[in-house]
């Protein structure tokens, strides 16, 4: 059975929601307050991953449902949340405005860049040094930012672009070419968060990165607030070898010091939540009050002209949405892809293979093959930082897609593929044949003879693939956003729910 099916009957009656009403007013009819972390998505620019879009879409419903509830970002300077205005917060969730990530520091990276060797006093003057251009910037997107004069914040605007970089210009610039707000964090954020007893802290982004959590739990054991976390995967703690190793520190000190601070962590699968479980054990670490809430998604909106990137044509392509990491399975597809074209293969169908989205960590040397390799070229297309319009046309058009990820915590590209009406030939790894059920094949992730076999197929036999596009059509169901954030929330404000599992030690 696939959370799909769990889903059905939903919204379940327990969870209520409630008009909206703003902090102020909250505070004064001494109601109980939801503060909701939205610190990831205020530093990220560029299409969101999948983390970033269930900030997004649990920001935005919680803002509208909920009485008490707040957006808040975590200052790393003050180790404690600060408001974020509501007007401001929407700004973020939309990418119309960014908070300087260039002068975010992550906790985990405190005390352990060069720059902390340096004495404070002497730091201004050391990072105008060796890091002009990005201080030019930010001063200048101050004045930009604060000037009355149009004229002044255009000429500003241009001075900027001519010495941007492409990654200030990645964060500065939309891809229409409009600019993004780039706010300094002491512009941007409101007074410091009073956390009480009544208050629930939620923290659904890449808290492990953006937050610090003993300072967190330190709060937490003082003023004894209500946390609750979401937890999309332990990945870097069971495949180390997938990530640098400062990333996977982070994570190992992120769980030791959230999962027993936590009154709650909801984790958005069953196998997810029981790998969790297990690492606990096998660590020693507390895990307290645990449940499972299956994400949201929705078909993206159809692209108005039903047009594709250059060079690709419709039913004559496989599609894998995901970032180019080393646990999500393209190299394996790419030499997948290679045997194929020896056998001529998918020049014989006018058929070629799309990876759609952007560059992750450890990839040179993959990178490097799909841009290079000749055997490749014009059969296997990267696209990097597609935006939602051309993801649905992609999406749309695409005659199957594929899913090969060694491990996975959910999959949303899948059911994203699902509401298309597109099949998925997808891994075995982590939570996918949770998520999937019997709506799709399930592969070793690990076997590209397998791949091979199934890519080649579905791509000469175009029959073997419509038993699931007619069982995905006529069966297939899942929460949308609103019912999975409705609860999402339920759960985190203490709602029961028969997925809950009882505190204990591990």
């Amino acid at each position: 059975m696939s959370l799909g099916d769990e889903m059905k009957g939903w919204p379940p009656k327990e969870v209520t929601t409630a008009p909206t009403a703003s902090t102020s007013d909250n505070a004064a009819n001494g109601s109980a307050r939801v503060l909701f972390d939205l610190t990831s998505t205020a530093l990220w620019t560029g299409p969101p991953v999948g983390i970033i879009r269930v900030e997004h879409e649990f920001a935005r419903w919680g803002l509208h449902h909920i009485c008490g509830f707040s957006h808040v970002f975590f200052d790393p300077k003050i180790g404690g949340f600060r408001y974020l205005d509501r007007a401001l917060a929407e700004r973020l969730i939309s990418q119309d405005a960014a908070l300087d990530k260039l002068s975010f520091v992550s906790p985990a990276r405190f005390g352990k860049r060069k720059s902390d060797r340096i004495p404070k006093a002497l730091q201004p003057a050391f990072l105008w040094l060796l890091q002009a251009r990005r201080k030019m910037l930010q001063a200048l997107e101050r004045l930009r930012l604060t000037t009355v004069d149009q004229r002044i914040a255009t000429w500003i605007d241009r001075l900027q672009r001519l010495i941007m970089s492409r990654r200030h210009r990645a964060a500065m610039v939309k891809p229409d070419g409009s600019r993004r707000d780039y706010l300094p964090i002491d512009m941007a954020v409101g007074a410091s968060v009073d956390l009480t007893s009544d208050d629930t802290l939620i923290c659904a982004g890449m808290t492990w990165t953006h937050c610090d959590m003993r300072a967190i739990a330190a709060q937490k054991a003082q003023r004894g607030f209500r946390l609750v976390l979401l937890c999309y995967d332990i990945i870097p703690l069971m495949f180390p070898h997938f990530y640098r190793p400062g990333d996977v520190a982070a994570q190992r000190e992120f769980c030791r010091r959230a999962f027993p601070a936590a009154d709650l962590v909801i984790f958005n699968a069953r196998a997810v939540e029981a790998d969790a479980r297990a690492y606990c054990a096998a660590q020693g670490i507390v895990l307290q009050g645990t449940a499972v809430c299956p994400l949201g998604a929705t078909a993206a909106a159809r692209w108005s002209d039903g047009a594709l990137p250059e060079g690709l044509e419709r039913g004559h392509y496989a599609l894998l949405v995901s970032t180019i990491e080393p646990r999500k399975g393209h190299r394996l597809i790419y030499e997948a892809w290679l045997q194929l074209l020896a056998d001529g293969v998918p020049q014989h169908a006018r058929f070629k293979l799309v990876f759609a989205g952007r560059e992750g960590w450890l990839t040179e040397d993959l990178m490097t093959a799909l841009h290079s390799d000749d055997r490749v070229r014009g059969s296997l297309l990267v696209l990097n930082n597609v935006d939602d319009a051309i993801m649905a046309a992609l999406y749309e058009n695409a005659a199957f897609c594929i899913y090969p990820s060694r491990y996975e915590g959910y999959g949303l590209p899948v059911v994203e593929a699902f509401f298309h009406g597109k099949a998925v030939l997808v891994s075995t790894g982590g939570a996918l044949p949770e998520v999937t059920g019997d709506f799709s094949p399930c592969l070793d992730p690990e076997n590209v003879e397998a791949w091979r076999r199934m890519l080649q197929s579905w791509i000469e036999d175009p029959a073997g693939r419509t038993v699931y596009e007619e069982r995905i059509r006529t069966s297939f169901r899942h929460p949308d956003w609103d019912q999975s954030a409705q609860t999402f929330f339920g759960l985190a404000r203490g709602a029961p729910n028969e997925s809950a599992t009882t505190p204990g030690m591990l």
